[in-house]
């Protein structure tokens, strides 16, 4: 930290916990670098030098934005009441609120979404089909080429003791088959797009659907005969849609997933009681999301470093809280 015994004696002020500190310090750790740069520390930055630094810090999300800049504030505030500011006037606006940190939030960058911003944004969606399909990557029902969606048939989805499954088929070729718990919100979302006879279109036409078994069907037969839709529907025509609502270009199917593995990875530390990404952890994500693995000497080893690669450390430090890497 730039100026560390300074930002060490604000922070004692504060008494925060252990892993509040943490995340406290990780966001000094990240200014350190602007601060060398122009050799200047946070509380001697002027409103144009302190709006540069917040715009590369690049937060991607309103909250995240809101915490890193408000530190920062409290610190400055800090600085100046124990004379170590060379200005008495502080730099950073009184109220920091959702339109004063929409400046800051990197949209360009916005890859991932929490479980909350996920159902806000499936609510512009027309069609229940597209919502479901939104929340199925979310919860990890995938499978090769989206055969655990366009497999799925009305009879696969199960309740019991007030728990609610799918069972779905992740393989066409090796037909391999899973059971798998999901939330209540999907299954109901499920649940709705099987019984809709109708689809809209982004013209804003309606057309109607097949009948059938499965509960997610084409507007029409193919040559096959056959009522599903195809992976490439789901691939293109469906994620462009949720592209064009959601109004960001970088959402994919893909990012969705590992959004979705990033949220459950913080709820199962959080039902442990300790904030400790493990291979517990890693565990639980290849179970739920059919994640690959390797085999040595007959045992089956999750890949780690495919898991490494994969999460977004920081996103996850910035949305859920400070937590351990032990992986």
């Amino acid at each position: 930290m730039y100026n560390e015994e300074y930002k060490k004696s604000f922070l004692e002020t504060l008494n925060l916990s252990d892993s509040s500190k943490k995340t406290y310090y990780s966001i000094f750790n990240r200014t350190e670098s602007f601060e060398r740069k122009h050799e200047t520390d946070l509380y001697d930055m002027d409103n144009s030098m302190l709006d540069l630094l917040f715009r590369q810090a690049k937060r991607q999300t309103k909250r995240s934005a809101i915490i890193f800049i408000n530190t920062i504030k409290n610190y400055i505030t800090w600085a100046i009441d124990n004379g170590h500011s060379a200005s008495p006037t502080h730099p950073i606006v009184d109220v920091i609120n959702d339109e004063y940190v929409s400046t800051y939030v990197w949209n360009a960058g916005k890859h991932y979404y929490t479980r909350e911003e996920l159902l806000n944004k499936i609510e512009l969606l027309d069609n229940n089909r597209d919502k479901a399909i939104v929340i199925l990557l979310f919860e990890g029902i995938v499978g090769s080429s989206f055969s655990e969606i366009r497999n799925l048939r009305i009879d696969d989805i199960t309740t019991k003791d007030d728990k609610y499954y799918l069972n779905v088929l992740s393989d066409e070729i090796n037909l391999d088959s899973r059971q798998i718990e999901v939330s209540k919100e999907l299954h109901d979302l499920l649940i709705k797009t099987y019984n809709t006879t109708e689809i809209k279109s982004p013209s804003g036409k309606m057309t109607r659907l097949v009948d059938g078994e499965y509960v997610f069907r084409k507007n029409r037969l193919g040559k096959d005969n056959d009522i599903r839709i195809t992976a490439s529907m789901i691939s293109t025509i469906i994620m462009q849609r949720i592209k064009d609502t959601f109004e960001d270009s970088n959402v994919t199917a893909t990012t969705i997933e590992i959004s979705g593995m990033m949220y459950y990875a913080n709820e199962w530390m959080n039902k442990k009681g300790e904030r400790v990404f493990d291979l517990n952890i890693v565990e639980e994500l290849v179970k739920k999301y059919n994640l690959s693995t390797i085999i040595s000497n007959n045992k089956e080893y999750p890949q780690l470093q495919r898991i490494r690669e994969t999460m977004d450390f920081d996103f996850m430090q910035d949305e859920y809280g400070h937590f351990e890497v032990k992986i």
